[in-house]
């Protein structure tokens, strides 16, 4: 049996043979003799090497992919290396340069992927996709995915078709450590870079990342439980969340449950309510009348505004509270509407993530790490983004004439939606 397994890898690596062998024949229009190297090592993995014969017959040194180890329990599968640069010389340089086209011998550019579980409409990971495409273009990262998949299996699937793609390095969220541990462990395996940010701080390390990148959530939910005790509440709080499955946002359920002197209660929200503001504000309406709630916390800014009206239209005196913020969010505490915001850092988890890929792009040393199994992988690095509250004292700090900036920016962008202090 085991003798069978070994054949169906040796069809694999023919398939990787006939992709190097048919990209050095476009890249020079000639004859060109190459081969493949192999090498099994103690742990079951095939590592594959690139030989091109010189002028003088003799072979010349090896050339290893990125991406060049197989799997021992990948059987049946086509599986790819990452592109590598042949240098065309002699007789193929001259043919290429007669030749009525022009052939680049240029490898294309590493492939990053950065996946995440966002919505399209989630204001956070919008804000998170931009700035992200940003600094890529600025670093001259050149071929980085940026993707948002909410359902885990898309998630997990998004992360295996890079890794199919000889993805160099790979940046994704952890909403679920059971969906995609098998997808970030195959990643790592397969010799990519892993950077992990957002939600799955505490779970990281479990699926051999670098480096993870995030908010402090239960932190969050801790300062929130503070923030609502200085406010003199005591009745039930309502923890909103408006994603199925997220470990992050049960942490900041947990700390505010942790640091608020009176109970809290979670209010699960069907799936997709994010962009259904009469479903989600329905469901919270319906949770404040059921639990005579006396705050709510929503860990998404979008659903912010949507807390409030529906506090509004209950008349009900509910505090209302943010884990997330959004360019209106400095008025809503201003003229009361919301007690308080706190920095969810989608800024500086962007760049973070493309800083640390981009360092592999251009370390050295990171990229030699990257030779290194799972098991061999060091400690992940966590660093967490410190919540800062946009409260009523932040607002007290805030230099002179704020007021009057944000008025002069809603006037240039959206004169309708100006706040009220600017008629005054």
């Amino acid at each position: 049996m085991l003798r069978n397994k070994w054949r169906l890898f040796s069809l694999a690596l023919l398939g990787v043979v006939g992709i190097i062998a048919g990209a050095v024949y476009a890249a020079g229009h000639g004859d060109a003799e190459v081969r493949i190297s192999t090498l099994r090592h103690d742990d079951g993995r095939v590592e594959v090497g690139l030989q091109q014969r010189d002028a003088d017959g003799s072979w010349g040194e090896r050339t290893l992919p990125q991406n060049r180890f197989l799997r021992p329990d990948v059987i049946g599968e086509w599986r790819h290396s990452s592109p590598i640069a042949v240098e065309v010389t002699g007789a193929m340089a001259e043919d290429a340069m007669t030749s009525d086209s022009t052939q680049s011998t240029a490898a294309p550019a590493e492939l990053y992927c950065i996946v995440h579980h966002g919505a399209d409409d989630d204001p956070f990971w919008t804000t998170f996709n931009l700035v992200a495409a940003q600094n890529a273009h600025e670093l001259g990262l050149t071929n980085v995915q940026i993707s948002g998949e909410p359902a885990v299996a898309d998630h997990a699937a998004a992360i295996m078709d890079c890794v199919d793609r000889g993805a160099l390095g790979i940046a994704s969220s952890i909403p679920d450590l059971g969906g995609l541990r098998d997808a970030l462990t195959a990643a790592r395996t397969s010799g990519a870079f892993i950077v992990t940010f957002n939600s799955g701080a505490d779970v990281a390390g479990h699926v051999g990342s670098t480096v993870h990148y995030g908010l402090d959530d239960r932190g969050a939910g801790e300062l929130a439980g503070r923030e609502f005790n200085e406010a003199g509440a005591t009745g039930t709080v309502l923890c909103v969340v408006h994603e199925p499955v997220n470990i992050g946002l049960t942490d900041r359920c947990d700390g505010l449950a942790s640091t608020y002197n009176g109970a809290v209660e979670t209010v699960q929200l069907p799936a997709g309510t994010l962009a259904d503001p009469i479903a989600a504000g329905s469901a919270i309406g319906g949770a404040i009348v059921a639990n005579q709630a006396a705050g709510v916390l929503v860990l998404n800014p979008a659903l912010s505004h949507v807390a409030i009206g529906t506090v509004q239209y209950l008349n009900s005196g509910t505090l209302v509270g943010s884990i997330g913020r959004t360019q209106f969010s400095l008025v809503q505490v201003y003229e009361g509407q919301m007690l308080f915001a706190i920095d969810d850092g989608d800024l500086a988890q962007a760049s973070h993530v493309m800083l640390a890929l981009k360092n592999v792009d251009s370390s050295p040393t990171a990229r030699a790490m990257l030779a290194l199994t799972a098991q061999q992988a060091p400690e992940t690095t966590t660093m967490l983004i410190r919540p800062v509250v946009l409260n009523q004292a932040y607002i007290d700090n805030l230099p002179p004439g704020w007021q009057q900036q944000i008025c002069a920016l809603a006037m240039q962008i959206a004169p309708d939606q100006a706040p009220s202090f600017c008629n005054q």
